[in-house]
């Protein structure tokens, strides 16, 4: 092993130490890694920058504006009012339905953009329908990551492999060339979420009213003790803190500078913060209370409200990915001077927090209580850093041309589907036909755009040509070989799969498949066998992050609406993560070997 080699090594341990416990975001990993194989001299420049400029990086570009168009259209909404009716339906067939339709359409556009569309229509119609909203999302996300991996520009990570291939001299895939084998995975978790998967998931999320569901979840806010509060004075067992079981004192900072773990004879003073933990009827009843004040409605700007319109409405807001304040804590992100609505609280599923809230990392799931002027809440309902967790019919929801959005899509796909343009070329025909006809406003789709893929990419890309150019690749291959033993094609696919499934839940699927490609590519050659199914291993295996809710976006996007624990997914994404193991195993060498 050379010195090299032990470098690229080096590099992809700390990245992927970094990807698992997020210190930093996985856009910036990406751009240090870039930045360190530049700097080693393990790339050239030109390999250095080529993820700018790579195919893979400009289709998901174009394809991007193609979703938002779609979205900007109301093509994808009209889908979902649709989708209400076949819950009329016996609930087996309903998911059913919903799995297959929601699968078709990531097929050719972002799961992530169809998740988010999709949330709001189930938070919708789940108390209609008397069924838990968990039993519901779960399979509404599974069904998008099955969907996405059903042709060539279902996912950024499909692209990704397409590209390592080419650049590697096999050619292009063809756009539905592995569909088939995407719909064997596809009616095989349709199967196994009815029969099982369904009966597994808890019924963690009923959706009552606003206030009703969230009896049992609580949200995390800070509050000061005013003049007028009759706390004053008192210890902390003769106040609310003890006789409410809905509302929790965490922690107590004293105007001296003071942070205390309250106990049950500490004294309240004016002026103290609390950090405290509660439903969201808590909420509602402090929001109008007298005697504490949320710290984050303190010193709002003086054109903040509308003198002639007054009233603020409380709502549930989800952090979606592509928003200005994931990764800010609340000081950062300044939320009222941004998009003029109070943050009041938020509530985190993936950990529990005991800091001020002005420090607590914002991430991509949690969900915000915000206070919104009535005269802006229209706009903040329509932006694309949020998405309101609830409906409100009283708003012009008029869109653009859907159908010529719709007809788009179609032309893209056929350009490509049939040969007639390449799927990069076709794809920024497409994003270029939005632009013309007004499907999408092109400088509202740049902010809603999801730049860190850009980056993740541009970050990757490099790592893939310093594997190669140091010889880690073939190195890794050799070690493969001689562990699994010579020659077996069924048992190289089986270990390649569950490996890359389970490194795919912890870290980014994208990267997963720039690190793994060339190393399957290198286990086939040297095994002389034929490199497709390899390929289409770690293509497939990458995008099934079933098990844990941080290894696809669409996961983290449920956790918090479906009140879903770790373990949730573990259990009902681990029995799944195991069948796709077994289909992989048998079916992939049977067609190619």
């Amino acid at each position: 092993m050379t010195f090299e080699i032990v470098l690229v090594f080096g590099v992809i341990f700390l990245a992927i130490v970094f990807f698992v416990t997020e210190w930093l975001p996985i856009d910036v990993v990406s751009f240090g890694i870039m930045v360190t194989l530049l700097v080693t001299g393990l790339v050239t420049p030109q390999q250095g920058i080529m993820g700018f400029g790579n195919q893979a990086t400009i289709t998901i570009l174009a394809l991007m504006i193609v979703g938002i168009g779609l979205e900007q259209s109301g093509a994808i909404t009209l889908l979902g009012q649709q989708l209400q009716k076949l819950f009329m339906l016996p609930i087996w067939l309903a998911i059913t339905l919903m799995m297959l339709i929601v699968a078709f359409v990531s097929a050719f556009i972002s799961s992530t953009a169809v998740v988010i569309v999709f949330l709001r229509v189930f938070i919708e119609i789940a108390p209609k329908i008397n069924i838990n909203l968990s039993k519901l999302l779960i399979p509404l996300s599974f069904s998008a990551i099955i969907g996405g991996s059903c042709s060539l520009m279902g996912t950024s990570t499909n692209l990704i492999v397409n590209s390592i291939v080419s650049s590697q001299g096999y050619g292009d895939l063809e756009i539905f060339e592995f569909s088939g084998i995407g719909v064997l995975f596809l009616v095989a978790t349709i199967i196994y979420m009815i029969v099982i998967g369904v009966r597994l998931i808890p019924a963690r999320a009923k959706q009552l009213n606003m206030v009703e569901e969230f009896q049992l979840q609580d949200y995390l806010t800070l509050l000061e003790v005013s003049s007028e509060s009759k706390m004053i004075g008192k210890e902390v067992a003769e106040t609310t803190f003890k006789k409410d079981n809905q509302i929790e004192l965490l922690k107590i900072y004293h105007q001296t500078g003071q942070e205390r773990f309250p106990t049950d004879n500490e004294i309240i003073r004016q002026g103290d913060q609390l950090l405290v933990k509660g439903s969201l009827e808590k909420m509602k009843s402090i929001y109008n209370s007298r005697g504490v004040n949320f710290v984050h409605q303190k010193n709002l700007p003086e054109n903040f409200t509308d003198e002639e319109d007054s009233e603020q409405i409380l709502c549930k807001a989800l952090v979606l990915p592509n928003s200005r304040v994931v990764g800010s804590n609340f000081r950062k992100a300044q939320i009222k001077s941004t998009f003029q609505a109070i943050p009041l609280a938020v509530q985190k599923k993936r950990k529990i927090v005991r800091r001020k809230l002005s420090k607590i990392k914002i991430e991509i799931g949690d969900i915000l209580l915000v206070s919104v002027n009535k005269a802006d809440f229209q706009r903040f309902y329509k932006l694309p850093d949020f998405l309101v967790l609830q409906e409100f019919e009283e708003f012009d929801k008029n869109f653009g041309n859907k159908w010529v959005a719709i007809g788009i899509l179609t032309g893209l796909v056929l350009l490509a589907a049939f040969g007639i343009l390449p799927i990069m070329i076709s794809a920024l025909a497409g994003a270029f036909a939005m632009a013309i006809t007004r499907c999408v406003d092109i400088h509202k789709a740049y902010r809603e755009m999801n730049w860190g893929i850009i980056f993740l990419l541009a970050g990757m890309i490099p790592l893939g040509s310093a594997m190669s150019n140091t010889g880690a690749d073939s190195y890794l291959a050799n070690q493969f070989i001689q562990l699994l033993g010579n020659g077996n094609p069924t048992i190289f696919i089986s270990a390649l799969f569950i490996f890359t499934m389970l490194m795919s839940g912890f870290i980014s699927n994208n990267a997963t498949a720039i690190l793994l490609t060339p190393i399957a590519i290198s286990i086939a050659i040297k095994s002389g066998l034929d490199p497709k199914p390899f390929i289409l291993t770690i293509m497939f295996a990458a995008n099934m992050s079933f098990f844990t809710p941080i290894g696809y976006q669409t996961n983290t996007l449920i956790l918090s609406p479906g009140n879903y624990k770790f373990r949730d997914f573990l259990l009902v994404g681990g029995i799944l993560t195991i069948i796709c193991w077994v289909i992989a195993t048998l079916v992939i060498p049977w067609i190619y070997f």
